[in-house]
């Protein structure tokens, strides 16, 4: 499998809005199972058929492009064919002003980007025209507008340290709320316009984001893990990864890959 991934420079018009853009390239018939990655993203499926098996046991065949709220279940994806994928990876704050659309109305949802703008279709096939991962970079750095980033510094520090390798700020809501200078109320209605969820459930989230981003980068014990990422025992630690993976870390870290947040099968 080959990974690429692109940061765009602070120089390019994009870089207020787009974290990261990047392309997996892989073997045929692949099963894995994605566990939740705190993210928004764009996603143009450049190779063969893609099956998203669901919650619930809901089968569906993906489109050729399509974007993806902030999932807190795990999905199970199964390649027909080729594997290829290209992704954008997005701020939340500026989705409305991209797409019109909240974050909130993406969570555990998968929606065809050409019911959103008929541009993505033309856009797809600008994308699998050209050769290289950096040709396509420059597509996006090419067809993508110029959006100003969002006015409130609270917003964006929030969004921010969401994203950062750091825990600090979410060992709790009331820590939170004081890193960012909100109420915990204004946290509660942040956290759930920008990820859709509330502000306690943000800092468990966060925090098994960095679980998992331990058990690959770390060489620490699970229960160290446990502390460095902010839970107070061993307990909640075990209690929230199962929640969102399926499984205890012990099982996610004895059949670990190489990407973070994805088991393949």
């Amino acid at each position: 499998m080959i990974i690429r991934t692109h940061i765009p420079v602070s120089s390019s018009h994009i870089s207020d809005y787009v974290i990261s853009i990047w392309e997996v390239y892989g073997d045929r018939k692949i099963k894995e199972a994605i566990l939740p990655q705190g993210v928004v993203e764009l996603v143009f499926n450049l190779g063969d058929g893609m099956t998203g098996i669901l919650p619930g046991d809901k089968v569906v065949k993906t489109p050729s492009c399509f974007i993806q709220g902030l999932n807190t279940n795990v999905i199970n994806v199964e390649y027909t064919g080729q594997q290829h994928l290209f992704g954008i990876r997005l701020q939340p704050p500026m989705l409305k002003s991209l797409l019109g659309i909240t974050p909130a109305e993406l969570k555990n949802s998968l929606i065809d980007l050409t019911l959103i703008k008929k541009h993505f279709l033309y856009l797809w096939h600008q994308l699998v025209e050209v050769r290289s991962f950096e040709e396509r970079v420059t597509v996006i750095e090419t067809e993508f507008p110029l959006i100003k980033k969002s006015d409130c510094v609270r917003t964006q520090k929030l969004c921010n340290m969401f994203f950062s390798n750091s825990i600090e700020g979410f060992e709790s809501v009331e820590l939170l709320a004081e890193s960012v200078n909100y109420s915990t109320r204004q946290v509660n209605r942040k956290a759930h316009s920008l990820f859709g969820v509330s502000g306690e459930e943000l800092t468990a989230y966060k925090k098994f984001l960095q679980s998992v981003k331990l058990i690959h980068t770390a060489n620490y014990s699970l229960t160290e893990i446990a502390h460095a990422s902010g839970f107070y025992d061993q307990a909640h630690f075990c209690r929230i990864f199962k929640m969102y993976s399926g499984i205890t870390a012990t099982e996610y870290n004895t059949s670990k890959g190489h990407s973070p947040f994805h088991l393949f099968l």
